[in-house]
């Protein structure tokens, strides 16, 4: 063998072991990130199931759910939407109320800040029409 084909099969060896090397390394890092991916799925879906499964909070969505649907006439698929939405307030709200590090302020301070992301979410899966037919029913139910 001549010089210039050992150096050739050398250099196809030395770019076939490294080259497989970072290619297992690129395929371990993109299964990593996967699974981290269907981790925090699997927490949500977790954290979403517990609320489901705690009974209080479960009738206060229902509840809340079925009173918004007949004032606001809502479609199926807007009661879709909303219940994890409530899910979360109502799971949100407990944890709050639960803390006992966290001062009467402290639980009022961040309930209103619970109640307006949650706002916020119920309005943008909301038509507008039902949008201010909610705002009325809320004005018209708050003491003045």
């Amino acid at each position: 063998m001549n010089k210039r084909t050992l150096l050739v099969l050398t250099c196809i060896l030395f770019f076939a072991c490294f080259g497989l090397q970072a290619l297992a390394q690129s395929t371990d890092q993109a299964s990593q990130a996967a699974s981290q991916a269907a981790n925090a799925a699997s927490q949500a879906k977790d954290d979403a199931s517990q609320a489901i499964a705690d009974p209080e909070v479960r009738a206060k969505v229902e509840a809340r759910l079925q009173k918004l649907s007949s004032d606001l006439n809502l479609t199926d698929d807007q009661k879709t939407q909303l219940k994890p939405v409530l899910q979360g307030e109502y799971k949100q709200l407990k944890a709050v109320h639960d803390d006992a590090s966290l001062s009467a302020d402290q639980k009022q301070s961040k309930m209103t800040e619970i109640h307006d992301g949650a706002k916020s979410q119920i309005n943008s899966i909301l038509t507008p029409e039902q949008q201010k037919k909610l705002a009325e029913i809320k004005e018209n139910a708050e003491p003045k």
